[in-house]
């Protein structure tokens, strides 16, 4: 595919779709360094401002990492999240990506604070188990979840448990649980360091940010979960329907079953 100079389409928004094919055709692989300015400006024919703009759209749709003194990398598909059933992260990626690795970065029993003591339905100063789990593909930090559990269920999983399969699977084969429902808020916000150093992006970068509370088929706050996703990699999609007696959107889970 080549730029067409009498198309009514910009060139850097030609370039961009070129490159972008390519990407999603695969002739680039997964970090895989494209060429540098200095060879596509040659290559197309084109600018440098035309082709640090081609660039910058593909960065801003998270294909493509720029790194300085380093190069442009590909950067990990879209990684879509479905709202229609309730899903762990783990069990969701597991069918799309099932060579995904889970890292432990920390497995601890902690002291349950104000706050975490509400979302868990238990006192103050009890104890509950934190885990922080990096999720990879292909050696690509693409989620860092922070995995709040009430001790009594924690107690029953290993740091092998919780590196090998889902929470949601655990809860149910080894604590004998029922999981019913959960509240989710997703929220943007800018990287902490914390953020910033697990999934080795640029300080003050934006994240996609779900907070989950999940709940047993008895009521009971079984799971708190923070997950940040690095911005441009994840979507979280569903189907809206409207109650025409009502006039209120409910999300397509509401209708199963």
């Amino acid at each position: 595919m080549s730029i067409n100079r009498n198309s009514p389409t910009p060139i850097y928004r030609q370039l961009y779709l070129i490159l972008r094919g390519q990407i999603e055709a695969r002739e680039y692989q997964l970090d895989d360094v494209l060429p540098t300015e200095e060879q596509l400006a040659e290559r197309y024919a084109v600018s440098r401002v035309t082709i640090r703009k081609a660039l910058q759209i593909l960065v801003d749709d998270g294909l493509i990492v720029r790194q300085a003194g380093k190069g442009t990398f590909v950067y990990p598909q879209t990684i879509r999240e479905n709202l229609y059933s309730l899903q762990g992260f783990a069990e969701m990626m597991a069918s799309d990506y099932p060579a995904q690795i889970m890292e432990i970065l920390n497995f601890e029993v902690i002291q349950a604070g104000d706050d975490l003591a509400s979302l868990l339905a238990v006192s103050p100063g009890d104890k509950i188990l934190r885990i922080k789990r990096r999720h990879r593909v292909e050696n690509r930090p693409v989620a860092y979840a922070i995995i709040y559990l009430p001790f009594e269920v924690g107690k029953l999983f290993t740091p092998e448990d919780v590196e090998t399969t889902p929470i949601y699977t655990l809860l149910v084969r080894k604590a004998f649980l029922t999981i019913g429902r959960a509240t989710q808020r997703v929220t943007a916000v800018a990287a902490n360091q914390e953020i910033v150093e697990v999934l080795r992006i640029a300080s003050g970068s934006p994240v996609l940010t779900v907070k989950r509370v999940t709940y047993s088929a008895e009521e009971q706050p079984i799971e708190y979960i923070q997950l940040y996703y690095p911005g441009g990699q994840h979507e979280l999609v569903m189907e809206l329907y409207r109650d025409g007696t009502q006039n209120t959107v409910y999300s397509k889970s509401h209708f199963a079953r």
